[in-house]
């Protein structure tokens, strides 16, 4: 007897196979009200915790750990006629899938929040406090408690690890770019949907919970990678990234070290008072919840804006070696 092809492929690719993507797979057995929908895993090895759950899983086997790659071998053995991409250290809530496909109704590509989830240790808090704040923060809404819904006005306002697409999308566009590796591919992406003229939204309602890296050392790590890949993209690939925004917050660190080495303490102790106030002020939605958050907000944004700084520069100067020595 034909299986049933389901409405909905969740695709996750997956290099936590033995921790947590059996909570990630829970979730999923979680949805409520949701339609049919399989889960196709890409790893390299096989999951574990592949049993017991109430939709079927596929593994497809998957040795190198480009996520593009993985990606796109899981929608090639995938059925459903929506793709819904999640991280395999974020957990679905559980109006997930209903909430997503719904919102598909108006669009061609659906993100939504990955929020920090409930009760995670003090580390992964800070983090979650920094990728969240507007404006000083991120950047990206998708990160955000409450980001605006509706057409998304940059490739960088979602995230794979919570996004739905349709099928004919997905293959109008060719899958995800490959040659990208880690990092940018799920902006590249969502940026050749963009140009195409695909409809492309955030909806609050599509949300995940979606772990952090603890700070300072996992997140600043992270963090790190993501800013240098930024940064020889800005060079190899123009257009993918907002100019604009880059050059203001690359300005105004220019300009703190220019009045530092001009003026010294100074110039350094009014500005470290008035960065810590206006840190301060522009998170106070966020750590007003979580009050324990308060005592390293000024510590944890300088770490933060000095890494995304440094990270930017030093990937540009990448960016522009490389391109010379072609």
């Amino acid at each position: 007897m034909a299986r049933m092809v389901p409405s909905v492929s969740v695709v996750i690719a997956s290099d936590r196979v033995d921790g947590s993507l059996s909570e990630s797979l829970a979730s999923l057995g979680r949805q409520t009200r949701g339609p049919a929908f399989e889960v196709v895993v890409a790893s390299a090895t096989r999951p574990s915790a592949s049993a017991g759950f109430p939709f079927p899983i596929e593994w497809v086997p998957a040795e190198s750990r480009n996520p593009a790659s993985r990606r796109n071998l899981a929608v090639k053995q995938s059925r459903g006629a929506v793709i819904a991409f999640l991280d395999d250290d974020a957990e679905a809530e559980a109006g997930w899938l209903e909430a997503g496909t719904r919102a598909l109704e108006a669009a061609d590509l659906v993100g939504g929040p990955d929020l920090g989830p409930a009760g995670a240790p003090y580390r992964e808090r800070i983090s979650d406090l920094l990728l969240a704040t507007p404006v000083i923060g991120s950047g990206v809404p998708a990160h955000e408690r409450r980001p605006a819904a509706g057409p998304v006005g940059s490739p960088h306002d979602v995230a794979l690890c919570n996004l739905f697409v349709r099928r004919g999308a997905f293959e109008s566009l060719g899958g995800f770019d490959e040659s990208l590796g880690y990092v940018g591919e799920d902006t590249e992406f969502v940026s050749r949907a963009l140009a195409r003229g695909l409809r492309v939204s955030l909806d609050p309602a599509v949300r995940v919970r979606h772990r952090r890296r603890p700070f300072p050392g996992g997140y600043i790590a992270q963090r790190w990678r993501y800013r240098v890949k930024t940064g020889r993209l800005l060079v190899e690939r123009p257009g993918l990234y907002s100019r604009g925004r880059i050059a203001a917050f690359l300005t105004a660190g220019f300009a703190a070290t220019a009045g530092l080495a001009l003026f010294g303490l100074p110039f350094l102790v009014p500005a470290m008072i008035l960065y810590a106030v206006v840190t301060w002020t522009l998170s106070f939605p966020i750590w007003r919840e979580d009050p324990v958050l308060a005592p390293a907000v000024p510590f944890a944004f300088a770490l933060h804006h000095l890494t995304y700084f440094a990270g930017l520069l030093t990937g540009i100067a990448r960016g522009l070696l490389r391109a010379s020595a072609r």
